[in-house]
């Protein structure tokens, strides 16, 4: 087993094995709920870290690959794979959902750790340098009320990340320092649309 999580409502577990396979099991009598969902075929497809969404919906699956797969309980629909990493010698050891459901975060081989839309599976934001060296095992929690993340890397450090600064990274600026003027914006961003996030 190289993943392992209950649902929300303790009514699953869902484990995860070298050969890329994710089983969901009763936990009271520990039999097979459906079939296996496969992430793939190749030799480093093993999975490496699974979660369930807040509302016990999804589930995230984080392979060895460099790949994350996300699954629709209800239907058996998946989005993935989300290429999360380049590298493929750690891969993806840990990914984690934000209290809403609507970000997925995983941590990833080359030291960085990524956003997802959890509807689109699209990427949020630039990554995030969460470790200080690559070529490690590194974690990922998001706070209670979803506004930070915090991240472990092999540099044995902790980092927290105000979540809105990569999520609307403009509109958090703008609370910090205010909108620039229109001469300022011409000068850092001459032919970009100046958003109205700030009005």
């Amino acid at each position: 087993m190289h993943g392992v999580a209950f649902s929300p409502d303790g009514r699953l577990l869902a484990t995860g094995d070298g050969d890329g396979a994710v089983r969901r099991w009763n936990p009271v009598t520990g039999r097979p709920v459906g079939v296996p969902f496969q992430t793939g075929s190749g030799p480093d497809t093993g999975v490496q870290w699974v979660a369930f969404s807040p509302d016990g919906k999804l589930l995230a699956v984080g392979c060895g690959d460099g790949t994350v797969w996300l699954w629709n309980l209800a239907t058996g629909r998946h989005i993935g794979p989300i290429h999360a990493t380049s590298g493929a010698r750690y891969g993806v050891p840990a990914v984690a959902f934000s209290p809403d459901g609507k970000l997925l975060a995983s941590a990833d081989s080359d030291g960085a750790v990524r956003l997802w839309n959890t509807a689109t599976g699209g990427p949020v934001g630039a990554p995030i340098p969460a470790a200080a060296q690559t070529g490690g095992q590194t974690t990922v929690a998001f706070s209670p009320d979803g506004r930070l993340l915090a991240s472990s890397g092999p540099d044995g450090n902790v980092r927290l990340w105000q979540v809105s600064l990569f999520v609307h990274p403009y509109a958090a600026l703008c609370a910090y320092v205010g909108p620039p003027t229109p001469q300022e914006w011409n000068q850092y961003a001459a032919g970009e649309p100046q958003p109205k996030t700030c009005g």
